[in-house]
């Protein structure tokens, strides 16, 4: 009897002790911090921050501060507390290239500093930046997006013939690559005028090649996720490189991809036709060294 009590007190010691190792295995989340940036905010003057990339979201950790991108930008904030002598609090932006900036603000009758300029800190900042992971983008970061597409740019290979040139100006699809379920189109446009070429717009649709007469006309309108380098205005004798990420489809023989290319306020308007037969040349991105 003596011997069985002891093995059960021995049993009892060995799952007190498990249990209490497990508990002193929690993990410490301060190892996770996303340190805040500081700053001084103010009523009666408004601070502004410019951010590296397009604002994408931002809350406000109290209604005592407002905050709104400036309406000719997408990557500049303006805020202002709306009394005096608020509680300190913080706030949240995360930019569309993904990165996540933390504010700790505190109220200041008269701020140090009143405009920031993140790119600046950015560059000189070493330390790797909290990232986030968009729905529309997949698996793929918004960082490592942009890395293929720069690749692309780069290495501007030109695996298509494809080209439509009107009064000018020269349009052309040089390649398709395929990555995570996204296609990756390589333009460039090439303004051999003496004339500044503004871009309006630039679409991608999807329509039948041929259409019987009183028949409908089917089109689908494919919307661009991320973009790089689209600049709106081309200056005259100048060129540039855009790529445009969509997510992956095909076509069948009798359908066309149409990418039209309109100029703002003028007829400079360029149309270039992918057919199903281009899309067996779609290259994977793998191929291209990303440095």
């Amino acid at each position: 009897m003596k011997t069985i009590i002891k093995y059960i007190l021995l049993c009892l010691l060995v799952v007190n002790t498990v249990t209490a190792q497990n508990k002193t295995k929690s993990i410490n989340l301060s190892n996770a911090e996303v340190v805040p940036y500081e700053i001084e905010l103010t009523q009666n003057k408004t601070t502004h921050i410019l951010f590296p990339s397009s604002i994408e979201y931002v809350d406000l950790g109290s209604s005592e501060i407002i905050a709104n991108k400036v309406e000719a930008t997408s990557n500049v904030l303006r805020l202002k507390t709306v009394k005096e002598d608020i509680t300190p609090t913080n706030f949240t932006v995360i930019t569309i290239d993904g990165k996540y900036y933390n504010f700790n603000a505190i109220y200041k009758t008269e701020p140090i500093q009143l405009s920031y300029d993140l790119t600046k800190f950015a560059k000189q900042n070493s330390k790797q930046q909290s990232e986030v992971l968009f729905k529309d983008l997949g698996s793929t970061s918004p960082s490592l997006a942009d890395l293929f597409m720069k690749a692309i740019i780069k290495k501007n290979k030109k695996e298509l013939n494809i080209k439509s040139k009107n009064y000018g100006v020269e349009a052309r699809l040089k390649s398709i690559y395929v990555q995570d379920g996204k296609l990756y189109f390589h333009l460039s446009i090439n303004n051999k005028s003496n004339l500044p070429y503004k871009l309006d717009y630039i679409s991608f649709k999807i329509k039948d090649r041929r259409t019987a007469k009183r028949t409908t006309i089917q089109e689908v309108t494919l919307k661009p996720i991320r973009s790089y380098s689209d600049a709106q205005t081309i200056n005259s004798q100048s060129k540039q490189e855009s790529v445009f990420m969509l997510d992956q489809f095909t076509l069948s023989d009798r359908q066309v991809l149409l990418i039209e290319i309109n100029e703002k306020n003028g007829v400079r308007n360029q149309v270039l036709k992918v057919k199903s037969s281009d899309f067996l040349k779609v290259k994977k991105l793998i191929s291209l060294k990303l440095i």
